[in-house]
């Protein structure tokens, strides 16, 4: 600055000098005033001694006060002065660490889940303090876990650290780099962040150890990667999501990660597509959903692909993604694929498991035994298990019983594309053999005895690729033996999808007898479906058929069947003579089975011709030789129900409530709903003959419950009338109606007009 001359002075020197001489004057001061201070203490003495003052020293009084009281000024302002500017500052205090949230953002439209939520945050409340989600690919495990650390958030407000140990993707990054990340994230100086990696981790867990931090682990490779990276303490949780089902880190709590539920799956569908795209088209929003497998990862690639799409194009979607060699194409955008999902996994297999997968995409069924996987893969049963284990840790097969397997329908979708680049047609044709073969033996042998929902949609679908690879012989065989397994089954359009390929195989073959097995296949269909004049035509061809090309047994047969389907249609004459011809066929080739099975059909005849002392003597002469036949429980039942309802048309009631009953336990012991509806049925109409109506409609409500459980349309109909014909006796007649009416709208979806006409007919009374 200047002085009032304009000359510069340097504030800051003259600060420095002017201090310099104050320490320098008041040094002297005080070395002064100590001296002189001597002199009125030993005065002081002096006169508590003698009591005066010595007269020499008595003008030098107050010229020593004053420089005492000078030297203390001095030293009072010195302190100050100390105490204002200090010589040494102190040193400042530490930072404290840092509480880092780096948490990835979480996704949109999240859905469901809300099972597996609740089970993590129990785990939490329990204790547990690393916890693993894992599932396959694309079921949502990384969303579902970002999701939950957020709401975790306020519990851990020391720091929430994140991860992508890029597992899924084979890229592993190193496990020091991972660390090294973690400290800095943590505040580490760049000096700990270098070294082992042991020795990166002692410093991870000192610097976790005794703070509440939560540790997001996403898409861990296996168990050796996530344990390096746990921190310590008993206030940190780690969430660890992977592909491996990490049975290797016993510390874990695992949450599996399966498929979304329907509901779920059209929750995600519709809130990705858009306000009303999918709520506007149900069932082709349920075929689309269904069409992905219900994994989420699809969901939303299906859905995002409907947003840039006109409102109403729901129906065009589920078409694409119905046909299979082309689904994963669909399921992607620019930098997301379903197939590359599957695929990063399927390149994490050894060459071995690589192989046992690409020949389970032959196998049309999601689920797979070991003795079919054996046979695809020309394999021991032994070394196949082993490979579906190591499937199943790699989350692209789980377990489905003591001796099967299932795979998602894209993993074997996957599985069949790789098997088209990387395998011979020769080969690939080798392969559809050996499992059409074993799929034959199986139902020759066992009946289909441990088959279930799958194969009757799988069975099917194989025969078809079997045409369609001109494998006529073996298509014709497995239809052959599945039949009468696929005959018993709720629901026969898989069964006449499978013997119109036949039809078809058969016609190019030339080879009529081919040809008349799919006709009576396609008319017993068609029966069971209701469609009773379509099965006529078939049956009939059939029997005409068969009299050129066909053994008597299988002339019986069809004609049998034929007899069974004209009495269906009231065709009562016709039917007649159906069933003396299938008769007189059976005894002079001495076929007892058979006629009792034909008796079996006589008797329900008669009995819809109201005459039941016919129908007894029939259905009593067929009972002995049915009780007798193994590996049909279904028949002697059969006979007893139907005897039980002829009885009851007699008027023996008696008689008619022991077989009815004795049939109901033997249903009820092999499991068979459809006919244990049907006798609670017959027993409810017993009672209201009996007059006892409450007992009847209870009798006819459970008939109802058991045909839902059966999945049987036309059972359901039935038993809701029977239900509302009670009810209207009792005087219920709002009750009535409502059965009526559910009545009527099944015989509509099951396109019986003339039953909805007649039920109709009641509701109008």
């Amino acid at each position: 600055m200047t002085n009032a001359y304009g000359v510069g002075t340097d504030q800051g020197a003259g600060d420095r000098d002017g201090g310099t001489v104050l320490r320098t004057h008041s040094t002297a001061v005080l070395v002064t005033g100590s001296a002189l201070l001597s002199v009125p203490l030993a005065l002081a003495l002096h006169t508590a001694a003698c009591g005066t003052l010595p007269p020499v020293f008595a003008p030098l009084l107050w010229p020593l006060a004053a420089a005492v009281a000078a030297g203390a000024a001095c030293t009072a302002v010195r302190r100050a002065r100390t105490r204002r500017s200090p010589a040494v500052p102190p040193p400042p205090a530490p930072a404290p660490p840092p509480d880092p949230a780096e948490l990835p953002a979480a996704a949109d439209h999240f859905t469901g889940r809300a099972v597996e939520t609740d089970a993590v945050l129990r785990m939490v409340r329990a204790g547990h303090h690393v916890i693993a989600v894992t599932g396959a690919p694309g079921t949502g495990k990384s969303a579902l876990a970002v999701r939950l650390a957020h709401e975790l958030r306020p519990l851990f407000p020391e720091g929430r650290v994140y991860a992508d140990l890029g597992g899924g993707r084979g890229e592993p990054p190193a496990t020091s780099a991972v660390l090294a990340g973690f400290l800095a994230a943590l505040g580490a100086p760049a000096e700990e962040r270098s070294g082992t990696g042991a020795a990166l981790a002692a410093r991870f867990r000192g610097r976790t150890a005794g703070r509440r931090i939560l540790l997001l682990l996403d898409d861990a490779a296996d168990a050796v990667q996530a344990r390096a990276l746990l921190p310590a303490g008993e206030h940190c949780l780690t969430l660890i999501t992977s592909r491996d089902a990490l049975r290797d880190l016993p510390e874990a709590a695992s949450v599996p990660l399966g498929p979304l539920t329907e509901p779920d799956a059209l929750a995600l569908l519709a809130a990705v597509a858009g306000p009303g795209r999918a709520t506007a088209e149900p069932d082709h929003a349920r075929s689309a959903v269904h069409s992905c497998g219900r994994l989420p990862l699809a969901v939303r690639l299906a859905a995002g692909l409907q947003r840039s799409r006109p409102t109403g194009q729901i129906p065009v979607l589920a078409g694409r993604l119905a046909a299979e060699r082309d689904r994963l194409h669909h399921l992607r955008t620019e930098d997301l694929a379903v197939r590359a999902a599957f695929e990063a996994a399927y390149a994490g297999l050894g060459a071995g498991d690589r192989a046992l997968l690409r020949v389970l995409g032959v196998c049309p069924a999601a689920r797979v035994t070991v003795r079919i996987a054996a046979a695809a893969a020309a394999d021991d049963p032994a070394g196949v298990r082993s490979g579906l284990d190591r499937l199943a840790d790699a989350q692209l097969a789980r377990p489905a019983g003591p001796d099967a397997y299932e795979l998602h329908d894209l993993v074997r979708l996957l599985a069949a594309e790789r098997l088209d680049h990387e395998t011979a047609p020769a080969d690939r044709r080798a392969v559809l053999e050996r499992i059409l073969t074993a799929y034959t033996e199986d139902a020759s042998a066992h009946g289909g005895g441990a088959w279930g929902a799958p194969e009757q949609h799988a069975i099917p679908r194989l025969v078809r690729t079997a045409v369609r690879e001109g494998l006529h012989r073996h298509a014709h065989a497995l239809a052959l033996a599945a039949d009468p397994w696929l005959e018993g089954r709720p629901g026969q359009s898989p069964r006449v999808a499978m013997w119109a390929a036949v039809l078809d195989a058969a016609r190019r073959s030339g080879e009529q007898g081919w040809t008349a097995h799919a006709m009576r296949g396609l008319g017993s269909a068609y029966a069971h479906q209701g469609q009773l004049d379509r099965a006529v035509d078939h049956l009939g061809m059939a029997a005409t058929l068969q009299r050129h090309a066909g053994s008597r047994a299988e002339q019986t047969t069809t004609r049998r069947l034929l007899g069974a389907v004209l009495r269906g249609a009231g065709r009562y004459e016709e039917a007649l003579r159906e069933l003396h011809t299938a008769l007189e066929g059976c005894r002079a080739a001495n076929d007892t089975a058979g006629e009792a099975e034909v008796l079996l059909g006589l008797g329900l005849l008669h009995m819809d011709r109201r005459r039941p002392d016919e129908a007894i003597d029939c259905l009593e002469r067929a009972l002995p030789v049915l009780a007798r036949r193994t590996g049909d429980p279904a028949g002697p039942a059969d006979a007893r129900r139907h005897l039980g309802t002829a009885y009851a048309q007699a008027g023996g009631f008696v008689p008619a409530e022991r077989h009815l009953r004795s049939a109901l336990a033997l249903y009820r012991r092999d499991g068979l709903p459809a006919a244990e509806g049907w006798t609670l049925c017959e027993l409810g109409r017993l009672e209201e003959r009996r007059g006892s109506y409450g007992e009847g409609v209870e009798l006819h409500r459970a008939a109802l419950a058991a045909f839902e459980r059966a999945g049987l349309g036309a059972g359901v109909a039935a038993a809701a009338e029977a239900v509302g014909d009670n009810l209207l006796v009792q005087g219920d007649q709002l009750g009535a109606d409502e059965q009526y009416r559910r009545a009527a709208a099944v015989h509509r979806l099951l396109g019986d007009h003339v039953r909805e006409a007649e039920v109709r007919r009641k509701l109008g009374r």
